[in-house]
């Protein structure tokens, strides 16, 4: 149970009378320090930390401040940790928008750095129209607008693509096969 309490002095005559609090306005749940588990077809997809959640369940929205996700794929095996400023999450779409320094990284030392991201656990798949900059151990990539995996396995860079990678190492073509970047 949580109790509100309220005061005032030396206002003009009927200024103690109740505010009229906007529905739509108010979140209905504030906390602190909390976790929210999202889930894809029974397995748990995500869990998103957050230092401060207000929740408004009458139009879907949680927003969030102060991020951190753990991705997971189907096995439970944890794939990608994000970190963001903000965010806001549905969860009845499983789809995550954060904003402010966000910054993801792989278990296998990928990482991705832009201002904004959104995810969509039932797809996976997380998009941005905005700057993205994508490094692993040979290169890099930046651009504007992105579509990619929550391991960045596959990589879509939509507009002013640049890059630099390192020279690779001899191949045999008789083992050459098309790999993913």
């Amino acid at each position: 149970m949580v109790l509100l309490g309220m005061s005032s002095c030396g206002g003009q005559p009927g200024d103690d009378q109740p505010a009229v609090k906007s529905e739509t306005n108010e979140p209905d749940q504030v906390m602190t320090n909390s976790e929210i588990y999202l889930t894809n077809n029974g397995w748990r997809a995500a869990i998103i930390k957050s230092n401060l959640l207000k929740a408004y369940t009458r139009v879907d929205t949680t927003l969030l401040y102060g991020v951190e996700v753990k991705f997971f794929d189907s096995a439970g095996v944890q794939t990608s940790t994000l970190t963001a400023d903000s965010g806001k999450v549905s969860q009845r779409t499983n789809i995550m928008s954060v904003t402010g320094h966000v910054k993801a990284n792989t278990r296998d030392n990928r990482r991705l750095v832009s201002d904004s991201l959104r995810w969509d656990a039932k797809n996976d798949k997380v998009v941005t129209e905005g700057h993205v900059e994508v490094y692993r151990e040979d290169g890099w990539l930046s651009g504007e607008g992105l579509e990619t995996d929550q391991r960045l396995n596959k990589v879509l860079i939509k507009r002013n693509l640049k890059g630099s990678f390192n020279e690779p190492e001899p191949i045999d073509e008789r083992c050459l096969t098309l790999t993913e970047w």
